[in-house]
């Protein structure tokens, strides 16, 4: 994470620096940019040990890329001899140098510690992998974008190369930023303006990036505002501007008074502790933490208030190793996550460890440094191509062989992978979020289930409760007796119908739910046929929680006249129509799933340390029956309007039977839910046996 750390070397000539370069260069090298490294990376720390201790945290990142845009643009400017060639050699090499041989051996390492505690059959496990192959080439950003947009597939709290993201985006960015240089007529014998041109030139690239980014999170796009290197060009940018500006001033010879740094890192704190990660807030708090990093770095003085402070031995330490630290302090905090948890009693060795394994990658980092002197630049694609050979190897058998855990946990019992053996039908092909674009008539043909037999098809479509209950119709499949096409989309009802409990159909995230409704119709019509069965899944509990009366009536009006749409089609082809029942709710469970892996008891995981979500949680069957009482009425209303053709599946009695005086998250050991709401694998093989039985009762 953290640049190259630049000596200037000055030299007269054809290529000597302007006063601005010349400012800044006579200054050499500022530790106070190392101790700001230390309040960024120790932000970031704190937030992942637990957002509610430094709620804003995540935006040492943003500092990051400001300081990283500032070193780097120092560095190229202070290396101009040689001509075009040797800069840009130069400057691969030394960011070579600097960022792989730490990145390889954490990738490497934290790999092959994962797969032993990781259940190999985990559905977090190959998307955590191949994050960690998309870091060794600068991609972990773009990987975690498409990743980030399956519900299902990997929480990032137990994804150990979450981390990487910024560094693919630093990465992206040193590719094209030499070259802009050179753009400018940097490292050109003659080019006296070019300092000039950089700097108009920065400061368009960071209007249009602003730009973008601000268009991505206003239409919704709030992922790839975060992810995408041009939406972050603005903060690099500013680090150049920085620079530029830090040169500009002291070549006249003006010092900002000491009280303007001070304000400026107090404004950055202000921002730190505010909770500002979502929404509009979320954009400002970006905004203003990228805007006062720059400033600092131009008003920081080495001598006197914050300049001393940040000079001391402890931030200057932690500030220098602030690239280990950041490398491992998050794979740390995930592996305990999937062995002993973090708590109170585990908090103090997990730092311990965090500091150890800091110390020891520096180390490493720097005799890695010393040795590569001279090192052709071939090598290090060789070394990238080589550990991504090996973790493309773990990704296959080698996560079996090398498990450590009792091998009894690798039923689908504890994990939780959604799909259909042998097809193409799955999560990561038939469900998305509701970001997403619409994928269009080849995605519904692609989760479809070969065409072996005659057999009707069940058409399994809605949320992401849909995609929950998946291995059900996995169970149904085996059999013989039915095709499976399933297209879902998260926080999008199908049918699709308004409004919704707390307006979510107004919101940026579901824009695209009406349409994605529309386009599943519209495949219907081509693709439905006799004897086939339109399943809908979907929360529809949830939607219509905390309406008014007035709203009420008009969410069952739309929901109703969407199914009824739905019904005329299938009667119209010799199909009919099953309408999903609700299912119990846990509100005291957490509503985002976590992995089922992490469940399993384990010699690594006692049972006393599992997060809390593993525990059984009941709730009276009454109070569920009273708070599903409109759900029902409205359920009854569909099916009362078209009772030849619509048909409601009830699974609560299956789930929480009518003998039983409280629901249970667990049957038994066994998780039925993985959340609040959402079926484990288990939980949907318990419906198998009663919605094999509606579907004999229909044909």
């Amino acid at each position: 994470m953290r640049p190259l750390r630049v000596t200037p070397n000055l030299r007269s000539g054809p290529n000597a620096q302007s006063p601005a370069v010349a400012g800044t260069a006579a200054r050499g090298y500022r530790p106070e940019i190392d101790g700001l490294r230390a309040v960024a990376v120790i932000a970031v720390l704190l937030n992942h040990l637990d957002s509610h201790w430094l709620p804003g945290g995540y935006l040492g990142v943003d500092l990051f890329f400001v300081i990283s845009g500032y070193v780097v643009t120092s560095s190229l400017l202070h290396r101009q001899d040689g001509g075009w060639r040797a800069l840009l050699a130069g400057f691969y090499r030394r960011r070579f140098r600097r960022l792989l041989p730490a990145m390889v051996a954490n990738v490497v390492v934290v790999a092959l510690l994962l797969v032993m505690v990781v259940p190999p059959a985990d559905d977090t496990l190959l998307p955590t992998l191949r994050t960690g192959a998309a870091a060794l080439f600068g991609l972990a950003n773009l990987y975690l974008l498409r990743q980030g947009t399956n519900y299902f597939a990997a929480d990032t709290h137990y994804n150990a190369f979450t981390q990487m993201w910024s560094l693919g985006v630093e990465e992206q960015f040193y590719l094209v930023w030499p070259l802009l240089l050179l753009l400018c007529g940097v490292g050109l014998a003659g080019r006296r303006r070019a300092l000039r041109r950089l700097t108009v030139l920065s400061l368009l690239l960071a209007i249009a990036s602003l730009a973008f980014y601000g268009g991505l999170r206003w239409s919704g796009r709030e992922d790839a505002a975060f992810y995408l290197m041009p939406a972050r060009f603005w903060e690099l940018s500013a680090g150049c501007l920085a620079f530029l500006g830090h040169g500009a001033l002291r070549a006249r010879g003006l010092r900002p008074p000491g009280w303007c740094s001070g304000l400026l890192m107090a404004a950055l704190v202000l921002v730190l502790v505010l909770p500002t990660a979502a929404g509009p807030l979320g954009a400002i708090a970006t905004l203003v933490a990228g805007l006062v990093s720059a400033l600092l770095l131009v008003m920081l003085e080495p001598g006197g208030g914050l300049g001393t402070a940040l000079r001391q031995p402890l931030p200057l330490a932690i500030g220098l190793r602030s690239y280990s630290l950041y490398l491992w302090h998050w794979p740390v905090l995930v592996l305990a996550r999937w062995t002993w948890g973090i708590n109170a009693l585990t908090l103090g060795p997990i730092l311990a460890l965090i500091v150890l394994l800091t110390l020891l990658s520096y180390r490493f980092e720097s005799r890695c440094r010393r040795a590569q002197a001279g090192r052709p630049l071939l090598t290090y694609p060789l070394v990238l191509l080589l550990s991504g050979a090996g973790l493309q190897m773990l990704q296959g058998p080698g996560r079996s062989i090398l498990y450590r855990g009792d091998p009894g946990q690798r039923q689908a019992t504890i994990t939780n992978m959604k799909g259909i053996a042998g097809t193409a039908v799955n999560t990561t092909n038939c469900f998305t979020d509701p970001l997403v674009p619409l994928r269009g008539a080849a995605a519904y043909g692609r989760c479809v289930t070969p065409a072996g037999t005659a057999a009707p098809t069940l058409h399994l479509l809605g949320d992401s409760h849909a995609n929950a209950i998946l291995p059900l119709f996995d169970a149904l499949h085996r059999q013989g007796r039915w095709r499976v096409a399933m297209q879902a989309r998260g926080a999008c009802p199908m049918p699709y119908f308004e409004p919704r409990a707390a307006k979510s159909h107004l919101g940026a995230r579901q824009r695209l739910c009406r349409p994605h409704s529309q386009a599943i119709v519209r495949e219907l019509e081509g693709r439905l046929g006799p004897g086939d069965r339109v399943v809908l899944v979907s929360n529809l509990s949830g939607y219509l929680h905390g309406l008014s009366p007035s709203e009420l009536a008009a969410a069952g009006d739309s929901y109703a006249a969407g199914v009824r749409q739905l019904a005329d089609l299938a009667k119209a082809r010799g199909a009919r129509v099953i309408v999903f029942g609700p299912l119990p709710a846990f509100a005291g469970r957490p509503a985002v799933t976590i992995p089922m892996g992490v469940c399993g008891v384990e010699w690594f995981r006692p049972a006393g340390l599992r997060p809390p979500a593993c525990r059984p949680l009941t709730v009276t069957r009454q109070a569920q029956l009273g708070s599903l009482a409109r759900t029902q009425a409205l359920l009854g209303r569909v099916q009362a309007e078209s009772p030849a053709v619509v048909s409601v599946f009830q699974p609560f009695d299956r789930l929480c039977p009518p003998s039983a005086t409280d629901c249970s998250s667990h049957r038994g050991t066994v998780m039925l839910f993985s959340d609040s709401n959402h079926l484990t694998n288990a939980g949907a093989q318990l419906l198998v046996v009663p919605f094999e039985g509606l579907l004999d009762q229909l044909r």
